[in-house]
Formats: C-alpha cells, sequence, structure tokens
C-alpha cells in the first residue's frame, strides 16, 4: 500500500508524455466534438467508462489518467497563493457543463441539418490521432494553462472548478466505495497528509467528526496521504456500506 502513490505517480507521467501522441484519444475536449459529427469515439468511451464507475472507484481517471491534472500538480507543489479548502460550488460547475454540452448538441443539429453527421455510430478513431501543428498548438496552450493555473491558484483548483469532466466524476464519486481510511488510534494529528494532499483535502476533519473515514468526491486516489503517513494510520479500503461503518466505530 505504501507503494501506491509510486505507482500513482507512473502511471500519470506515462499518459502524460503519451498525451502527444494519443492527444484526441485521450483530451476531454475532443468530447464536444464527437458530439458535433454524432460519433461515438474512444475519448467518449474512455471518459464515459471513467464517470460510470466513480460510484464504487471514485474519481481514478482525475487521478491517475487526466495529462492536465498531471502537469498541474508539477506546478501547484509551488503555487504562489495559499487557499484554504473551500467545497466546490455547485452553480459554478453547471456554468461550465451546460454550454459545453449546449452548444455540443446545437451545432450536432446543424449539422444534422446538412447531412454531415454520423447518427452516433461507434467509430473508436474517427477523430484521428494525428499531432499537425493545429494540434500542437492545442496541446501546448493545455499544458502551459495547467501549470500557470497551478503556480497561480491552489492545488488543482481548475479540476475543482472549472474542469466538467471533473465535475460528472465528482458526482459519482460522492458514492464511492473506494476511499482512504484514517485509523484513530493510530493518527498523532501531526497534519502532514492534509499538508501534502495534492487536492488539499481538510483530512483532520475527517478524524474528528467522520469516523476517519474520507469521503469528499474530490479525492483523487492518488495515495499520496498514504505514502507520507508516518505511522501507516491510512489505508485504501473499499467501504461498501457506511452507515454500518459508522455503528460498528
Amino acid at each position: 500500500m505504501k507503494s501506491l502513490y509510486s505507482f500513482n505517480f507512473i502511471s500519470r507521467l506515462i499518459f502524460l508524455l503519451l498525451t502527444p501522441v494519443l492527444f484526441q484519444l485521450v483530451g476531454i475536449g475532443f468530447i464536444w466534438h464527437s458530439i458535433y459529427w454524432g460519433v461515438i469515439t474512444a475519448v467518449v468511451i474512455i471518459w464515459g467508462i471513467f464517470i460510470l464507475i466513480s460510484p464504487l472507484f471514485g474519481r481514478i481517471g482525475c487521478g491517475w489518467f487526466c495529462f492536465m491534472g498531471t502537469a498541474s500538480d508539477f506546478a501547484s507543489q509551488h503555487s504562489i497563493i495559499k487557499m484554504k479548502w473551500k467545497k466546490p460550488k455547485i452553480w459554478v460547475r453547471f456554468l461550465i457543463i451546460v454550454p459545453f454540452f449546449t452548444t455540443a448538441i446545437l451545432f450536432y443539429f446543424l449539422n444534422k441539418e446538412q447531412n454531415l453527421t454520423h447518427n452516433f455510430e461507434i467509430n473508436l478513431l474517427y477523430l484521428k490521432p494525428n499531432f499537425d501543428f493545429h494540434y500542437q498548438k492545442v496541446w501546448m496552450i493545455d499544458i502551459g494553462a495547467a501549470l500557470i493555473f497551478g503556480l497561480l491558484l491552489e492545488r488543482r483548483w481548475v479540476c475543482k472548478n472549472l474542469c466538467f469532466m471533473g465535475a460528472l466524476c465528482a458526482a459519482g464519486a460522492n458514492y464511492s466505495r473506494l476511499i482512504p481510511v484514517i485509523d484513530k488510534d493510530k493518527c498523532t494529528r501531526c497534519g502532514k497528509c492534509e499538508k501534502d494532499c495534492l487536492v488539499r483535502l481538510p483530512m483532520l476533519d475527517y478524524i474528528e467528526n467522520n469516523k476517519g473515514l474520507v469521503t469528499n468526491s474530490e479525492c483523487i486516489l492518488c495515495g499520496k496521504c498514504i505514502d507520507v503517513c508516518k505511522f501507516n494510520a491510512i489505508k485504501l479500503k473499499f467501504v461498501w456500506n457506511r452507515k454500518k461503518y459508522f455503528r460498528n466505530h
């Protein structure tokens, strides 16, 4: 379990390095293009799966796969502005989600009138993974924006507040069965886990008020808290029945 964060880091680094090769297959922005053309592409399938499994495995897509989140993580270790944890506002997330899908659907119907759509046939490689100059610029803008936001704002601020995929995965992760569990008897309340958390979760609050269950939908299951805890007080566990856990602890 202690090596979980090492595997997580390697996973995210690999996907970050592979992104230029597979940009149209993993970049969540290309979901818009898929709807635009009326095609079920690889990026729709990949992120659709992450959304569907979020009630069981939480935000593993955000924490183990997203290249933008990884770029942000590198920069946010040196962020200029230190902000206290604040729960993302639902209305802000709707301001991101609604225009994204509304405009894509609107253009889909406009294309349909011109017989340009494909009636949502499955064509995984419809968006060719070519990395021409246009997509090189888009990729550099994405990475640059992630680095700048990471440096200027708190850890994964964009993921928590402006990413539509993060919002959709978080909705399912509210019910995630795979969560960090803190052993209150082993924990010394040193705060190291909270300080080093990649999304700055208020870990100590969950010790005092939630029986040690870190039931926060923003958790990306990276294992950083487990890695930095010197007392082996934190483990990643499947908690199938939270009410039963509360009764027994």
